[in-house]
C-alpha cells in the first residue's frame, strides 16, 4: 500500500519515477513514485516534505527508518464490523491474513512487547480516533519516530484499556 501520496496527471513513464513533480511556479512539490496501470496518465507522487525527511535522515544516519508497531490490522468499516461481530465501527482489528506469513503480530515487535494480542481492537492513537480519515499508519508514520512512546486505547473482548508501545524500527539498511 501507498500511503501519504497524491494523485498528478502528469505523465509518468516507465523508467522515470523518481523524477521531480512541479508546479506551475517550477518548484519542487513531489516525487514521482507510481502510475495506474491501465489509466490514462494517472501518477502518483511522495510530497516533498516526506522526501525531505527521508533524505535528511540518509545524510544524518546513513539509513531511511520508520517507526513500527509490528501488527497486520484490517480497518474496522460497517462491513468488517458486520463479518467479525464486533461491537464496534472504528479502530484497527489487528487480525492474521490468509498466508501463513501474515501473523497478526510481529515476533518481537513493539506491539507483542506491549502485549497487544490478535481480535485487539486499536480505537486511539495518543488520543486520536482510528477512522478511514486517520489510519493507525497515518499516524504513527506522520507523527512519530522510532523510539517514542503512543497511547493506544485498545478494546479486548468487552473490556477498554490503555496501553503504551514504544515504536521499534523498520529501516532501509
Amino acid at each position: 500500500n501507498l500511503e501519504d501520496i497524491f494523485q498528478t496527471d502528469a505523465a509518468i513513464n516507465k523508467g522515470n519515477s523518481g523524477g521531480p513533480l512541479l508546479n506551475l511556479r517550477g518548484e519542487v512539490i513531489g516525487v514521482n513514485v507510481a502510475v495506474a496501470e491501465g489509466a490514462q496518465s494517472i501518477g502518483f507522487a511522495i510530497p516533498v516534505n516526506k522526501a525531505k525527511r527521508d533524505i535528511r535522515q540518509l545524510n544524518e544516519q546513513g539509513k531511511i527508518s520508520y517507526p513500527f508497531l509490528g501488527i497486520r490490522y484490517l480497518l474496522v468499516t460497517p462491513d468488517i464490523q458486520e463479518s467479525e461481530k464486533l461491537s464496534v465501527d472504528y479502530g484497527a482489528l489487528i487480525i492474521k491474513g490468509e498466508a501463513d506469513q501474515e501473523v497478526a503480530i510481529e515476533k518481537g515487535s513493539s506491539a507483542e512487547k506491549a502485549g497487544l494480542k490478535e481480535k485487539d481492537i486499536i480505537l486511539e492513537a495518543d488520543g486520536v480516533k482510528i477512522t478511514k480519515k486517520t489510519p493507525l499508519a497515518n499516524i504513527i508514520q506522520n507523527q512519530h519516530i522510532p523510539g517514542d512512546s503512543v497511547v493506544l486505547k485498545v478494546l479486548r473482548k468487552t473490556k477498554e484499556m490503555e496501553i503504551t508501545v514504544v515504536l521499534g524500527e523498520k529501516s532501509s539498511e
